[in-house]
């Protein structure tokens, strides 16, 4: 079964030739789906590499400027199509899975899939991905990196590059280097290591558990605090969440807007409108959108500011008329109300 898998896809011969080079640039609006990668080496202490590499590529992807489909959203398609992660998968069925996913109402519909698989031996390490174009059902040639296990934060950086090459995506002029040091910076393998395998787990308390533990193996692991703080603010425990915040020793990239609006979220839950207007233009300033508008109108009321709360409704009803986090605000000025819950 493993050896029907990944590598026909792998193949150059499943595209006319030239095909992926004559392809345009991808278009604004694509979307990518990055499938968990196939574990070629069949070595079970490694199962985290699969899940780990394609959180790993979604992020690059979205630090890039490209649009994907999260992790969750990606299982449940997955899960629903009765595809285990790190499953192999033929071309035919990537394809079938393409137009099921494009087909559906409701949630993100993929443009471009890209399916990967590793190899490990004697410690010398093995990438291998390609783009699936889903909307001209065409893959791409397959990009190859290689070099040491211990080398992988290096060696991923360069696959997502030239993945983003591959696809027209824009990338840092400074090259692989600068990708790596956004990612990744001073970051240990180990810490890597339990955030992968904290992003794969299923269970919401063993997810925090492991993502406290990534904290711990590398002070200030800005994503691993960022993550853990969004599973404690839904469980609305935002002293812990707040507390977890102040760990990151940095906006976590790609996700610096994200992580100001929970820092806002948080902030308001704990009746602090100045922090959570001060959060909530940090997020402005990193991306415009209804949401951060949403939580900088309802700290602006929280601070006695009405009329400048409105200013702000009428700026996130421009951005997204449908942002959910519209209603709380506007109760809240219909009725004079404070938006901010109690301290917790």
């Amino acid at each position: 079964m493993r050896r029907i898998a990944l590598a026909a896809l792998m193949l150059p011969a499943l595209a006319a030739p030239g095909a992926d080079r004559a392809a345009a640039p991808m278009p604004p609006t694509a979307v990518y789906l990055v499938l968990p990668f196939e574990n070629t080496a069949e070595d079970p202490s490694l199962d985290w590499l699969s899940t780990g590499l394609a959180l790993s590529l979604r992020e690059y992807l979205l630090g890039l400027g490209a649009h994907t489909v999260d992790d969750e959203e990606r299982a449940v398609l997955m899960e629903g199509s009765g595809i285990p992660a790190g499953a192999p998968l033929t071309l035919a069925s990537t394809l079938e899975l393409g137009r099921k996913m494009r087909a559906r109402r409701g949630g993100p519909r993929p443009d471009r899939m890209i399916l990967g698989r590793f190899n490990v031996t004697d410690g010398s390490l093995t990438l291998q991905a390609r783009i699936v174009d889903l909307e001209k059902e065409k893959a791409h040639s397959a990009v190859v990196r290689e070099g040491r296990l211990k080398d992988l934060l290096d060696i991923q950086a360069g696959l997502a590059l030239a993945i983003a090459r591959d696809d027209g995506l824009q990338h840092p002029r400074q090259g692989k280097s600068a990708l790596l040091e956004k990612h990744a910076g001073e970051l240990p393998l180990l810490a890597f290591e339990t955030y992968c395998r904290a992003m794969a787990a299923s269970d919401s308390k063993t997810r925090l558990q492991l993502l406290r533990r990534a904290v711990e193996e590398f002070p200030g692991y800005p994503k691993a605090a960022f993550q853990a703080a969004s599973l404690l603010a839904k469980s609305e425990r935002w002293s812990d969440a707040a507390r977890m915040l102040e760990k990151a020793a940095s906006d976590p990239h790609p996700y610096e807007s994200d992580f100001q609006l929970l820092t806002a979220t948080v902030a308001l839950a704990r009746g602090r409108g100045d922090e959570a207007s001060a959060a909530a233009r940090r997020a402005l300033d990193y991306a415009p959108s209804a949401r951060a508008h949403a939580l900088l109108g309802r700290a602006l009321l929280a601070q006695g500011d009405a009329t400048a709360a409105a200013t702000e409704l009428a700026a996130a009803v421009a951005l997204d008329p449908d942002e959910p986090d519209l209603e709380d605000l506007r109760r809240a000025l219909s009725e004079g109300a404070d938006p901010s819950r109690r301290p917790q």
